[in-house]
């Protein structure tokens, strides 16, 4: 799907400083309802600080998004998540002494749940059908990829309508890195609009129908994947 129809997500002109360092310097975003968008940059270029804006666990200095038409500078992180904006962090970050299935049930938190839905767990291995058979297994017992379908599958269970996922490749090797191309596929097939932060621009092209380059804080590019490689884009690097 293209850039077009209802918005999902919108930023416009984002600012955000570490002290004195600015590592936003008025970035502005769309992401269509059920699109699949890819963020790419170096390392350092301001990505994971956008997707953390974007997400409610950073405030911006200045700037303002929308998710859904609501304005969202401001609101916490836990509201964003009820809302249905939720992030996947960079480096996984489950609970490795916990079990696969206790660690999707932390997703249901937001909610105040002890308990998610059954719906919800069941949509978690329905995506990820290998979870299941490990689901009584410690998730630190797990390989590097079956973590990261963990840490998706926990965001998963808070139902949400947008995944904000931050470098999910990171680690994997290549034919991990097509099944978790895949299961993007699914999960857009099934509604869920997805922002996607990558290095990895071999990955990235993969799942996402179109891409921002972040550079210096900026938008770099905003197109397709063909006109983005024509511009210079270093597809084939990674």
């Amino acid at each position: 799907m293209q850039a077009g129809g209802d918005a999902a997500l919108e930023a416009q002109d984002l600012v955000f400083m570490y002290d004195a360092l600015v590592a936003l310097r008025g970035v502005s975003i769309r992401v269509g309802a059920g699109e699949a968008v890819g963020i790419v940059g170096v390392n350092g270029a301001g990505k994971t600080t956008l997707v953390k804006v974007l997400a409610g666990f950073l405030r911006a200095s200045s700037g303002s998004h929308t998710f859904l038409g609501r304005e969202m500078s401001g609101v916490s992180a836990r509201r964003h998540m009820r809302d249905g904006l939720v992030l996947v962090p960079e480096g996984r970050q489950i609970a490795t002494r916990l079990t696969v299935e206790d660690n999707l049930t932390i997703g249901a938190s937001c909610y105040g749940w002890r308990r998610p839905e059954a719906a919800a767990i069941a949509f978690a291995y329905e995506v990820f059908p290998e979870l299941r058979d490990h689901r009584a297994r410690s998730a630190g017992a797990l390989s590097g990829g079956q973590q990261q379908m963990v840490a998706i599958a926990r965001a998963l269970v808070a139902r949400p309508k947008m995944l904000l996922l931050d470098e999910p490749s990171q680690g994997l090797a290549p034919f991990l890195q097509e099944r978790l191309a895949g299961s993007f596929h699914s999960l857009q097939e099934a509604g869920i609009t997805l922002l996607v932060v990558e290095q990895n621009l071999s990955f990235a092209r993969q799942c996402t129908d179109r891409v921002y380059s972040i550079v210096n804080g900026l938008v770099g590019f905003d197109g397709g994947w063909e006109q983005f490689v024509a511009e210079g884009g270093l597809i084939g690097s990674h």
